[in-house]
């Protein structure tokens, strides 16, 4: 009975992650450039006995993965909109610190006219540096990043300058990405040890952007609450397997103790 309580417990550890997951899709489906998680990798590892305990192969999953499918895209005739055309990332720096990759590209500037996204991560440029964008009249980005703006002291008649270059990142073939307990993307690497590292995000400018359009996410509403409702069915299901494990065994040690056994 201990094995079958054991199994339950732990189909419903992995159906609160699906659910955790769900949650967040459902939590970002207005976030635009946002990827959807999915559960990856499930697996089975066998726990050897240990100090008494019975051996156990229990099942494990890896976290962090995530849809690639391109949501669908958004004309906002915004100049500070961008979208990529297909594969590729901006490489930012989250509020948390540290380097990581982003599809969202509802762009701003802040108070001292740093390039951020949406959600204030700053935009960086080529050289892994945030951008400074100065006062305007007018910016433009090209397909291949780079700023050209019209600062509001030229003249009006004066060509825009060139005042960086937005660093973006096309992952190579084999190249494995992962989202972070933060919730960003990044490159995942496996050591000597066999142990998930993070790995190094050096920019390649090999993606083409599009200027005045969203990406925007790519979860499905219906296709997420059909999930919930299929992981509230396991769940109860799970916990009533549970509870008759525990009347089965509450009913053995009954008969044990019975007079005559």
């Amino acid at each position: 009975m201990d094995r079958m309580a054991q199994t339950a417990l732990n189909s419903l550890k992995m159906i609160m992650e699906n659910q955790t997951a769900t949650s967040h899709n459902l939590a970002n489906i207005n976030t635009p450039g946002y990827k959807q998680d999915v559960a990856i990798d499930f697996s089975s590892v066998f726990l050897s006995r240990n100090e008494g305990i019975e051996p156990r192969i229990v099942s494990s999953r890896n976290t962090g993965g995530f849809s690639l499918e391109q949501g669908q895209m958004e004309n906002t005739q915004n100049p500070l909109d961008l979208a990529f055309k297909d594969e590729g990332y901006f490489v930012i720096q989250p509020k948390n610190g540290g380097i990581a990759l982003s599809r969202r590209g509802d762009l701003q500037t802040s108070e001292n006219g740093e390039l951020l996204d949406g959600a204030g991560n700053k935009i960086l440029d080529n050289g892994l540096a945030p951008i400074i964008i100065p006062a305007y009249r007018s910016i433009t980005f090209s397909p291949q990043g780079e700023i050209r703006v019209k600062a509001l002291g030229d003249a009006p008649e004066a060509p825009p300058q060139n005042i960086g270059l937005i660093a973006t990142y096309k992952p190579d073939e084999g190249v494995r990405l992962k989202k972070s307990l933060d919730g960003h993307i990044r490159i995942e690497e496996i050591d000597a040890d066999g142990n998930s590292i993070e790995g190094e995000i050096a920019p390649n400018q090999q993606s083409e952007l599009l200027t005045g359009f969203l990406e925007k996410s790519n979860v499905n509403a219906v296709e997420e609450m059909v999930n919930t409702l299929d992981q509230q069915r396991k769940f109860e299901m799970h916990i009533k397997m549970i509870q008759l494990a525990e009347e089965l065994d509450e009913a053995g040690a009954s008969l044990m103790r019975s007079p005559g056994m």
